[in-house]
């Protein structure tokens, strides 16, 4: 504001205009300014910004590769519904059991529907929009990777949105189809609050096993071909929660629990969602936090996704 003084003053000697001029010039500069720092106190931050753009350009990749499986509706139908029948097939494996066995555990055919639909449902929805990293293996042994890395865009974005499997949807029907007939089987107290979480939990429970599919591909960097030991984790995995974990030993109990936390996909929602308390005595805290879990198992995923890619190293081919 001194100077700002001292430079009208001198400019009297050439007449109050420039004066004035001077001074409106120095108040325009400040109000420009400030407005260019309310713009930027009220702009999204960088990280925020990244995740809107990886999120659009995720949009608009899913829909060009939906818009090219719709080309051929009938190939989609003939996959869907077979999609269907194999996947229903598991669980006229766990009817027939029942048949020979009144109980498993203590837990019902109707309590063990439940669980299995949770996990299939789950499971579903994640191979659904995780089919590009099916695709990872083959990318990294062709050197197809290193055109992802070029682009001025999230890798985990590209990858992500390289196949949406509609197929899916077969497994994903069944699953709910099961979750259905095993909730009409049992007495369940219901509640608008128990409700929201069984479907927050069924999205959670998806979140986990999208965790488990990144988790897998980020091996791929290393050994290049890893889909079998995927598939034990993703598939294997999806059929072990498919049953309560209360049924296993100590050991495989707490590998789902703390190292591969699918338990949080079926189990803790089930025993929720039943009102039924744990047979292996923990906090019931457990049954409510699949979302959390969830939230944790995705950052573990991407910061090791990260890491992978800082460290891949091209084919050359």
């Amino acid at each position: 504001m001194a100077l700002s003084l001292r430079s009208c003053w001198r400019a009297k000697s050439r007449g109050w205009p420039s004066c004035c001029w001077l001074a409106g010039s120095l108040w325009r500069s400040r109000r420009v300014d400030s407005s260019s720092r309310e713009a930027e106190l009220m702009a999204a931050p960088g990280w925020l910004t990244n995740l809107r753009d990886d999120l659009r350009l995720y949009l608009h990749l899913a829909a060009a590769d939906l818009r090219s499986q719709m080309q051929y509706k009938t190939s989609f139908l003939m996959s869907l519904v077979g999609q269907f029948a194999i996947t229903y097939l598991d669980f006229v494996v766990i009817v027939v059991l029942f048949q020979r066995f009144p109980s498993i555990g203590g837990w019902s055919l109707g309590e063990v529907a439940l669980i299995y639909g949770l996990a299939m449902t789950a499971f579903g929805f994640a191979e659904l929009i995780t089919g590009g990293f099916d695709r990872l293996p083959g990318m990294l042994l062709r050197g197809e990777f290193d055109r992802v890395l070029v682009r001025p865009v999230s890798t985990f974005a590209q990858i992500f949105s390289q196949e949406v499997s509609l197929r899916r949807f077969g497994r994903i029907g069944q699953g709910l189809v099961v979750m259905a007939l095993g909730l009409s089987l049992v007495p369940v107290d219901w509640t608008v609050g128990k409700l929201a979480y069984l479907l927050v939990s069924l999205a959670a429970g998806a979140g986990v096993f999208v965790g488990v599919f990144v988790l897998g591909s980020v091996l791929c960097f290393w050994t290049i071909q890893s889909n079998e030991l995927i598939n034990i984790f993703t598939h294997g995995g999806s059929m072990m929660v498919s049953y309560p974990i209360s049924v296993y030993e100590d050991w495989m109990r707490k590998f789902f629990m703390f190292v591969v936390p699918l338990a949080f996909v079926s189990y803790f929602p089930a025993l929720h969602v039943l009102g039924r308390p744990d047979p292996l005595g923990l906090p019931a805290w457990l049954q409510l936090a699949s979302p959390l879990v969830a939230v944790a198992f995705l950052s573990v995923a991407g910061i090791a996704w990260r890491f992978g890619v800082a460290h891949y190293q091209s084919t050359g081919s």
